[in-house]
């Protein structure tokens, strides 16, 4: 590697690191030393120009330092109450001391006391008006809290003491284009945005993050200028090359969105970190599309830099098992486990590993482990589910780093384990994975979520509820508690208890901040069947806006306006849907059925067209687009489109293809050729798998809580 090379690879990872401190709002570890070594009060300003005792201010400063490394990891491994303790008793040593109390803040606001959290910034105001990231932390407390102004003022005060301070803008902006719907919204975020811009015109993580959300509000232009201009300030900036990459793909050009992220592999030299967040980040987008061949190259790419990356690892072994691979799924579930108990946890999308300290019940893990893989015999045959998404809401691939204590860092891999067991009809195998979960967190919004949606499914109500309300205490995970808070809540509803149901809607929404976009789009579902139509909207509307990608609930407000004949609104929903997930066959198959009824065969072709292209092995798709063809008149296009969809691999054969092919040969007078298709269609119907699926069936997947089970 020459001068130039290792200049490259020094300020790819400098400027990685440096741009995901600041968008994560988190304090850096300089400016934590400085707010350690800063005199508190005069005193201790006259004690550190003392020499007499200089070893003992030196011995009390270590202390601190390494307390406040502790307290950070315990907080970052869902231990906040053993955080609490470190940070009351740091305190107590060193009272008003500021690095002490931003994080005891932001803990107490993490575990919902908000007041507690108010207190604890106030005293650090106290002590030092102007700090900047105790500003912009209280006003992040107050904007999930929905208190508007009051996150205005600290937001406006947090940059007017620190003018570069990208975060803040970006959660400023957010905060204002949440608070007003619609265009108001968005033109609000984007005064905070150009404000932030003017105070500091080269700050590259404030481009990408208005970049992301122009992006996420479909102003594709816009956003494709600020990236390029941030990739001019700073061509090594990783979230700005995945950013543009994933523009690329929504915006339909594969191949160039592959190029782009080649070129950022390319431009980073031998950083590591830039390596591993770019190919998970295509990785994972090969992987939306299906492609599975391009997927597991990309992942064994990865395993190059960071061989033991759980969260790459887990999207690994999930894609493998619903491919039908299981053998090697197991294998994967295996390294992700041990890289967990050996190495500790690893960040999803930098890479950079996040050391555990020893665990003083480790010996409990490894017995937890043990119990649920004796029994567990050698791999199962391969399985005939249809490759899809991961289990939506569940822990692993998608998360940033494994929470809970340390021997319960392993949770994730058990849980996964447990829903692909689940998958595969295997409820013993399942049983074991979970027992070990439930030795490890009792309490974890997972587990509760995932063993109440089993007690419902076997009858066993009341158990269910009783699981469902174990996992609303959840203090590890917000996206656990809101799972339970919405199994709750769709078990009641079940047993006809509506205002109930309606109710504990509305409590998780003001318990749990940030919602996700999947708590959302339930609650719009409930909405929906209870027939109120402007409720249903609005929180469709809030889901997307949440999160743009989640191509689920594009695909539920696109079925919504095409029920109440909006058939406008319905396609740009599609529309919306299909660019952000082209793999997704589901979308696809709505939005073509939609143009048949309508009687828009042309664009009804189109659409069949880039369908079939994007998800080829999708019988339901050649299945319709060959009934489109039949009821045209167009008999060998039909016959040629039958054929087509028969030739999907053997997991993704579908019974009702044949069906409706042997009615087609029966009405063209073939009727040996429809005998021959109806005996296939027979087989299939009795085999396990897909392919039991009779003519007629629902063919979206249940957007409830039982997909994950």
């Amino acid at each position: 590697m020459d001068g130039a090379d290792s200049l490259f690879a020094f300020l790819s990872s400098h400027v990685a690191q440096v741009a995901a401190s600041k968008q994560e709002g988190g304090v850096p570890e300089d400016q934590l030393q400085l707010e350690q070594q800063r005199p508190q009060d005069g005193q201790q300003q006259q004690q550190q120009q003392q020499t007499a005792r200089p070893s003992k201010t030196a011995t009390q400063l270590q202390h601190q330092i390494r307390r406040l490394k502790r307290t950070s990891l315990e907080a970052k491994l869902g231990r906040k109450d053993a955080a609490l303790a470190l940070l009351d008793d740091g305190l107590a040593r060193w009272p008003g001391n500021v690095a002490l109390l931003l994080p005891l803040g932001r803990t107490r606001a993490a575990l919902g006391d908000r007041a507690g959290a108010r207190e604890a910034f106030r005293a650090a105001l106290a002590a030092e008006p102007d700090n900047a990231y105790v500003l912009h932390s209280w006003g992040m407390v107050e904007a999930a809290a929905g208190d508007v102004a009051a996150a205005r003022a600290l937001f406006r005060s947090a940059v007017r003491a620190e003018p570069d301070m990208a975060a803040t803008y970006t959660a400023w902006a957010r905060m204002e284009a949440t608070a007003r719907r619609g265009p108001a919204g968005e033109e609000a975020a984007r005064r905070v945005f150009e404000e932030g811009q003017r105070a500091d015109p080269s700050h590259v993580p404030l481009l990408h993050a208005w970049a992301m959300f122009e992006l996420n509000h479909d102003k594709q232009s816009a956003a494709r200028r600020l990236l390029a201009r941030a990739l001019e300030l700073d061509p090594h900036h990783v979230p700005s090359w995945m950013a543009l990459g994933q523009l690329e793909w929504r915006q339909g050009n594969a191949a160039r969105a592959r190029e782009v992220f080649e070129l950022g592999l390319s431009l980073g030299g031998r950083g590591a970190g830039m390596q591993v967040s770019l190919l998970s980040a295509l990785a994972e987008l090969e992987l939306g599309m299906k492609n599975v061949k391009r997927a597991r190259e990309l992942f064994e790419r990865l395993r190059q830099y960071a061989p033991r990356h759980v969260p790459a690892l887990l999207s690994a072994a999930q894609m493998e098992h619903r491919a039908g691979n299981a053998a090697r799924a197991a294998r994967l579930y295996d390294e992700a486990q041990a890289a967990v108990e050996q190495q500790g946890v690893v960040r999803g999308s930098e890479g950079v590993p996040a050391r555990i300290l020893r665990p003083r019940r480790r010996q409990q893990a490894a017995t937890a482990t043990e119990q649920a893989q004796a029994g567990a015999g050698t791999a199962a045959e391969p399985a005939t589910a249809e490759l899809g998404e991961p289990a939506e809401g569940a822990p692993g691939a998608e998360a940033t780093a494994f929470r809970g204590s340390p021997p319960g860092a392993v949770v994730p891999v058990l849980h996964a384990r447990a829903q692909a067991a689940l998958r595969d009809g295997d409820v013993e195998a399942a049983e074991r994975w979970l027992a070990a979960v439930e030795s490890l967190e009792p309490g974890n919004g997972y587990l509760c979520h995932t063993r109440g949606l089993l007690c419902q499914r076997e009858g066993r109500v009341e158990a269910a509820e009783d699981w469902f309300r174990r996992g609303l205490r959840c203090r590890g995970s917000h996206e656990g508690a809101l799972l339970c808070y919405e199994g709750l809540a769709e078990l009641l509803a079940f047993k006809g208890l509506k205002d109930e149901a309606r109710a504990v809607w509305r409590a998780g929404a003001a318990a749990v901040q940030p919602l996700t976009s999947r708590y959302l789009r339930q609650a719009a579902l409930f909405e929906k069947k209870e027939r109120n139509w402007a409720a249903a909207a609005a929180l469709f509307s809030d889901a997307v806006r949440r999160d743009p990608q989640d191509y689920r609930s594009w695909l539920q407000w696109a079925v919504f306006e095409r029920r109440q004949r909006n058939f406008e609104a319905a396609e740009r929903c599609f529309q919306r849907g299909t660019a952000v997930a082209p793999g997704y066959p589901y979308l696809w198959y709505s939005y073509a059925t939609m143009l048949v009824a309508l009687k828009r065969l042309p664009e009804a072709r189109a659409v069949l067209q880039t369908a079939t292209r994007n998800c080829p092995r999708s019988a339901p798709l050649w299945m319709e687009w060959a009934l489109m063809e039949a009821a045209a008149g167009d008999v060998q296009a039909a016959r040629r489109l039958f054929m087509r969809g028969s030739e999907v691999p053997p997991t993704f054969q579908h019974a009702p293809l044949y069906q409706a092919w042997a009615e087609f040969e029966r009405q063209q007078g073939d009727e040996a050729t429809a005998q021959r298709l109806a005996q296939q269609a027979e087989v299939l119907s009795q085999a396990p798998g897909p392919g039991r699926r009779s003519r007629g069936s629902q063919v979206e997947p249940s957007a409830g809580p039982s997909a994950t089970v």
